[in-house]
């Protein structure tokens, strides 16, 4: 090589370091450049701020002092990779800074070889991974707090849920028992009636003992009479009970004609109806329907005493009940007042009530829900002055 060659390749060698060393010093990460012995020969700005070693100081030290592995020393990794051709991509380390202490890094590294490949030298490049591990933790941290979060919005649903539930039983109750004081009325009325026929027999039966009277045929005559009595008055008790009693409302084959029947006379007896005019509209065939028959008598008390107060002195209550297409439609129609527009998307709130004190707002909101529980649907059309129609279906 002539000596103008030679010099040639000198300064393109010093051209290509300064080259180097520029690239180096300006990237991010800590950058290093060791020799095939492990000293470190150069190190960018980045090494410097991340060691809190300077430049000078970094020059000359072994790697194996500012990057450690746990395991077997990042050193012996590095070079055995690196000398069997492999580049080091995203080895995860510790960098140990002056102040000794340990910091998370991940590094790469890529040989550098001669003209013949023989290794000279190793560039390392160390990223700080306390902000990546900070995220990291950051996240597991959220993860965690958002799981606390969704268990006790859980607890916190599943209480209120429970809540809700023993207060809707509450309220059923509540207007259960304000039915059964007035289904009781007309029960009272009816029994006291019944015990009319007792007392009469029991006297009759009395009067011909006393006259020494054969009493047999009498007493075959008035028997069937006493055990009507019995059963009425066993009936009736029965049903008070079953709508007092708190408990699952059980379901039978009922026929809804007879219930109609039965609360009207009930409400006529305990003097609920005044003078307003009852009309029963009601199939001439059973209506059969698999329901509690005591919820039944629930909706029509409601429905009929409602009907009443909008009706006032005088007027007509129509209840009607007809099978149609595989369900059963109930319409109880008044003659009264009527309910305002702007009333009419309240009527079935809780406690919403138009008659002052001595209205408990739960009516209206108990029939729609016994309803509902039928699968039905309750209904409403009212017009001011011409009288209001409610409106539900039961599954027949």
């Amino acid at each position: 090589m002539t000596r103008g060659a030679a010099s040639h390749d000198a300064h393109c060698s010093t051209i290509i370091s300064a080259v180097l060393e520029f690239v180096i010093e300006a990237m991010v990460d800590a950058v290093v450049v060791v020799d095939a012995e492990g000293r470190i020969t150069l190190a960018n700005s980045g090494a410097a701020d991340l060691t809190n070693y300077s430049r000078e100081e970094l020059r000359g030290m072994s790697v194996a002092k500012l990057l450690v592995d746990d395991s077997s020393g990042l050193r012996t990794v590095v070079r055995k990779r690196i000398e069997h051709g492999k580049v080091l991509r995203r080895e995860e380390s510790w960098l140990v800074t002056k102040d000794g202490e340990r910091v998370p890094v991940s590094v790469t590294g890529s040989p550098v070889l001669d003209d013949n490949g023989t290794l000279q030298g190793i560039v390392l490049v160390a990223r700080d991974g306390r902000e990546l591990r900070q995220l990291l933790a950051d996240k597991e941290a959220e993860i965690v707090r958002r799981k606390a979060a969704e268990e006790e919005l859980r607890a916190a649903k599943s209480s209120i849920e429970e809540k809700l539930e023993q207060t809707r039983t509450q309220l059923l109750l509540a207007e259960r028992r304000a039915t059964l004081g007035t289904l009781a009325s007309g029960v009272g009325h009816e029994l006291r009636n019944i015990a009319q026929i007792q007392l009469a027999a029991v006297d009759e039966l009395a009067g011909a003992l006393r006259a020494e009277e054969d009493v047999t045929a009498l007493a075959k005559q008035i028997l069937p009479d006493l055990e009507r009595v019995s059963d009425h008055i066993t009936a009736h008790g029965n049903r008070l009970m079953q709508l007092a009693r708190p408990g699952p409302d059980y379901v039978s084959p009922i026929d809804l004609n007879t219930v109609v029947r039965d609360v009207a006379a009930m409400l006529k007896l305990a003097g609920k109806l005044g003078r307003v005019e009852l009309v029963l509209e009601l199939s001439a065939a059973p209506v059969i329907v698999s329901v509690n028959r005591t919820s039944m008598e629930q909706i029509f008390v409601n429905l009929i005493i409602n009907a009443v107060d909008a009706t006032g002195e005088a007027g007509t209550i129509t209840i009607e009940v007809r099978p149609r297409g595989g369900r059963v439609i109930c319409q109880v129609r008044d003659t009264g007042t009527g309910i305002p527009p702007e009333l009419l998307d309240k009527i079935f709130e809780p406690f919403f009530t138009t008659k002052g004190e001595q209205g408990t707002g739960l009516g209206l909101p108990v029939v729609r829900e016994i309803v509902m529980s039928y699968g039905g649907k309750l209904e409403v059309d009212s017009n001011p002055g011409a009288g209001t129609t409610f409106k539900f279906d039961l599954p027949s």
